[in-house]
């Protein structure tokens, strides 16, 4: 990752951590447009040296820690001092509870993470296995596999697999969707291949855990959000190597 993109990370991190300040309010305490902030957290454009220096001068952040990664983010003079003490004290405390929520985020990732069960290979040419279609309308008695009640014979993999060699199945693991339909033990079949969409419902992995979760654009920002009102929504920060597997495309259930 380049550097003036790793410099962005960490002073969002900064920002929303430790200063607890919202885009609108740093630009406005650094009296610059509100798009600048995000171009500096971006990496698009590097954080000046004035706002490297007025951070460390106000609240002892390290602009050596802002620039390279190492150390801590707080200056220790500016930890010891004793006017502000409380002041110190509850930014280092903010620090650790953004830390706690990190962890917990993690293990119910894990709780709840899908299981991949395989991929969707599929041999070229015809199936071996094609099912019988049949026709609606029967009046009276059991349906029977008839001339007269074969609509046609279907083959589940041409009818559900579009980008077979880039398609999986998972298995889902916990309650965070049942609301659009997908319980414990439902059977995903995800296609690697589809550019996500706002609105769908997708396979991510978060801090290395895969979700099942419907992505969901905010503010200009990426959203995963749960399907079940006992979950939060999950904000996606540059910190949390975010990346999307796959387009959740079918949901298979046992009855």
């Amino acid at each position: 990752m380049p550097t003036r993109v790793q410099l962005g990370v960490r002073h969002r991190q900064i920002r929303e951590s430790m200063l607890k300040l919202s885009v609108q309010e740093y630009a406005k305490m650094m009296d610059v447009k509100i798009p600048t902030v995000y171009s500096w957290e971006s990496g698009r454009t590097s954080v000046p040296q004035n706002v490297l220096a007025t951070l460390e001068k106000r609240y002892g952040i390290s602009s050596g820690w802002l620039l390279t990664g190492y150390g801590t983010p707080l200056l220790p003079t500016h930890v010891n001092a004793d006017p502000a003490t409380e002041t110190k004290k509850s930014v280092m405390e903010r620090l650790e509870e953004h830390v706690m929520t990190i962890k917990q985020l993690v293990e119910e990732l894990k709780h709840h993470s899908p299981e991949v069960i395989a991929p969707a290979r599929r041999e070229k040419g015809a199936s071996k296995h094609r099912i019988p279609m049949l026709a609606l309308g029967v009046s009276a008695g059991l349906p029977t596999a008839s001339d007269d009640t074969i609509e046609r014979e279907i083959d589940l993999a041409d009818m559900l697999l579009e980008h077979p060699e880039s398609t999986y199945f998972i298995r889902v693991v916990g309650d965070s969707m049942t609301d659009a339909g997908i319980s414990d033990g439902d059977t995903l079949i995800v296609d690697c291949a589809v550019q996500p969409r706002a609105g769908q419902i997708v396979i991510a992995k978060v801090y290395g855990e895969l979700t099942v979760k419907r992505y969901l654009q905010v503010d200009g920002r990426p959203v995963l959000r749960a399907e079940n009102r006992r979950y939060k929504d999950i904000a996606i920060t540059a910190d949390m190597d975010f990346t999307i597997v796959g387009v959740v495309r079918n949901c298979i259930k046992k009855l």
